[in-house]
């Protein structure tokens, strides 16, 4: 009897030891987070950069990170900041929002983090900011672009980069100025899933304006005969809309636009459409870049500049990577014209943010829109060389 009760008692322990384990494991991921985090951690007070560093997203977080680093790298070299007084630290949000979520509730309650930046994705922009205003924790939003990300409750959220509806708004300045009056407009559009999003919000638009939509035309691949575009630059001839949008890659939006020239047959109010969901564009290149005179629409000025005057030693950038290096100045400069680093302290400092990036100038909204940083999207077209001039809006 004796011998049977001893191994209940073994058994019952062995059960325990493993219903404690379990829960152990399963926290063991959470646990890895917070012990590379504080592993990190160094004498200086911190900026986390929050980005998608693996999964599906690591391309786009890995071009903003290349930007940031960048951004930092040269104000230490120009002795603007001083690397044992604020260390930068990159934080892995594996673009799941509840992942960034756990990492702002972890660097918000160890007090080493002076502001936070990143999560270029929307979801995951949505849930770091509630947690950061919850946290009381100043957050520089990149490269996220749902409208209701920041509004007039938003005390301790920033975004750099333009929100989605400024494409629209754009569009719609540059229809109403245009002499004569707009009356129709086509719309050609690609096969990806991002393709037709950005078409049927062109054709919202048309709609809202009271326009004709005289084409509406998806894009085919080619045939070995090439049918599919010539009957569309018939199309184009027959119809002839004002306005054309070409929302389709790159390569076939240029091929519309020159053999369109050619026939002297294409608007001059031809303009490409970006179609980019959440990739990273690679190093320039030719072929992602838009024709001679073809119209596009871009979120960047400037897409010739880089972040120094060598061009031997600083390589012209994507408007993903401007838009990490351009962050990383804002940081900076913020953090150097603080009273001192408290949240509140900080915040001043955002809200009264007023200065020239690599990206553009940076100056932060107040009121009902909440701190939305003032960039328009613009139209640009490139010379003979491929040298981008806006021109709309136009300089005054």
């Amino acid at each position: 009897m004796l011998k049977i009760k001893l191994n209940k008692r073994n058994f019952l322990m062995l059960l325990f030891f493993l219903t404690a384990i379990i829960p152990a494991s399963a926290l063991a991921a959470e646990m890895a987070v917070a012990d590379n985090h504080r592993a990190a951690l160094a004498q200086g007070s911190q900026i986390a950069v929050i980005l998608p560093l693996s999964g599906p997203f690591t391309d786009y977080g890995e071009a903003l990170k290349r930007g940031y680093e960048l951004g930092f790298a040269k104000l230490q070299t120009n002795g603007t900041v001083s690397a044992a007084k604020y260390r930068v630290e990159y934080l892995d949000s594996e673009g799941d929002p509840e992942v960034a979520k756990t990492l702002i509730n972890l660097i918000a309650s160890e007090g080493d983090v002076v502001i936070a930046s990143g999560t270029p994705l929307n979801a995951t922009a949505w849930t770091a900011s509630r947690a950061c205003e919850e946290n009381g924790l100043p957050y520089l939003i990149v490269g996220a672009s749902q409208d209701n990300l920041i509004n007039n409750e938003s005390f301790f959220s920033f975004r750099l980069t333009q929100k989605g509806s400024g494409l629209e708004n754009m569009l719609t300045a540059f229809i109403k100025v245009q002499e004569p009056e707009i009356k129709t407009m086509g719309i050609i559009y690609g096969n990806s899933p991002c393709a037709i999003k950005q078409a049927r919000q062109l054709q919202k638009l048309c709609i809202a304006k009271g326009i004709d939509l005289a084409i509406w035309e998806k894009w085919k691949e080619f045939n070995h005969n090439r049918n599919n575009f010539y009957d569309l630059l018939n199309i184009i001839k027959e119809r002839q809309p004002q306005v054309l949008f070409l929302a389709t890659n790159q390569k076939i939006a240029n091929r519309l636009w020159l053999q369109g020239r050619q026939l002297n047959i294409m608007p001059a109010a031809t303009i490409s459409i970006p179609i980019n969901c959440i990739t990273a564009l690679p190093e320039p290149n030719r072929s992602l870049i838009s024709a001679d005179q073809l119209p596009y629409a871009t979120p960047w000025i400037n897409p010739e500049r880089t972040l120094s005057d060598d061009e031997t030693i600083s390589p012209r950038l994507d408007y993903i990577t401007a838009q990490g290096a351009a962050a990383a100045r804002v940081i900076v400069n913020c953090l150097q014209k603080s009273l001192n680093l408290s949240a509140g302290a900080i915040v001043k400092s955002m809200e009264s943010t007023m200065i020239d990036t690599v990206y553009g100038q940076v100056k932060f909204t107040q009121g009902p829109s909440g701190h939305q940083n003032q960039l328009p999207w613009y139209l640009s077209s490139n010379d003979g060389e491929n040298g981008g001039k806006v021109i709309f809006p136009v300089n005054k």
